[in-house]
Formats: structure tokens, sequence, C-alpha cells
């Protein structure tokens, strides 16, 4: 399994400010049948030799899912795919209406480390990749603030938006994010 371990994150819920979360690497229980992905059908199809589903929890109540993967594989890891990644469907919206914050951050940190500790690439050259659908380009561009490469056909008839962070950008994003957020503390179990 390829992860670092689990944290606690600082998060800010809407009804009375900063709280902590966790963020840890995904069971199957923890997977929901009631979101817009299918989360257990791609529980059972992940490859857990180079890829993992990493988790935020609050209140024993998961809030945010990500599958990323480790590639190529077999051999030496150079970059890490962000493959999936979903928000608990009653924390999306404006910003304003969200019960609690961030969950894609905390979920693309938590990627970039992985992606930062397997993988062997230059200063420059790209580590961290995604595909986003229309409804998140603004999301990945002015939020998190990758890269944007081109469009790109996810399946026939769907189209996707390639992204990319550089080691170094995606490095400097740990540090914007850690300097708004908090270094999360490791949690050991």
């Amino acid at each position: 399994m390829t992860s670092i371990g689990s944290y606690h994150v600082k998060v800010q819920i809407q009804a009375g400010g900063d709280r902590f979360a966790s963020l840890s690497p995904a069971r199957e229980a923890d997977m929901p049948a009631d979101w817009s992905f299918d989360w257990l059908g791609l529980w059972q199809n992940t490859d857990f030799e180079c890829q993992n589903i990493v988790k935020l929890v609050y209140l024993n109540q998961v809030w945010g899912l990500a599958r990323y993967g480790l590639y190529p594989y077999p051999g030496l890891p150079r970059f890490l795919e962000i493959e999936q990644l979903e928000a608990n469907p009653t924390s999306r919206g404006e910003m304003t209406d969200r019960p609690i914050i961030p969950i894609g951050k905390w979920l693309i940190w938590y990627s970039i480390k992985v992606g930062l500790q397997y993988c062997l690439v230059a200063t420059n050259e790209p580590l961290i990749i995604l595909v986003s659908l229309k409804s998140a380009v603004s999301y990945y561009r002015d939020v998190i603030m990758m890269e944007y490469l081109e469009p790109v056909t996810i399946a026939p008839g769907e189209d996707g938006y390639a992204f990319r962070f550089s080691s170094t950008a995606a490095a400097a994003f740990c540090q914007r994010h850690e300097n708004e957020w908090g270094v999360p503390t490791f949690i050991d179990e």
C-alpha cells in the first residue's frame, strides 16, 4: 500500500469554527453507496500495490475521498495521478454553504506528499497529474492553481481536462496550504 500514514488536520466547520479531522488511508467499509461516484466498485478495481484511497473524516463521518496511483507500475515511480476525488455530497455548493472546509485541498495535500515521498523526479518535472471534468476545471485551475495542459478524452463522448503540478509547484502548494491551515500532526497508529 502506498501511503504516508495518518494525520490530524485542521478544518473549519460552519457551525463552530476550527476543529480537527483525520486524513488517512481508507478501508472498504468507508466506501459510500450514496455519493455520485461508485466508490465501492472503484475499491474492488483498485490495485493496492500502486494505488490507494485516502479519506478525510470528521466526527466519524467520511467527508472526502481521493484515489491516487503511482506510475509507471511496475517500476520506479516517476509521477502520481490523482484518479478520482469527491467530497461528501452534503458539502458541495457555494463556499459559504459548506458544513466543513477544506476537503479537496487536504486530499490533494496528502496525494502530493505521497508523490514527493515515493517518486523520483527532477525539480521541475511533472510530479502530479489529474484529469478533471468540465465542472471542476475552475477549482483545479483557480483554487488549487494547477497548470492546465489540454483537453483529453476520458471515454467516448466524455471530455476531460488535463492538469499537472511540477515537483516544485506541488511542494509550493503544500507550503501555501500548511501556512493557511497549519502543519498536520502525524498519528502513530
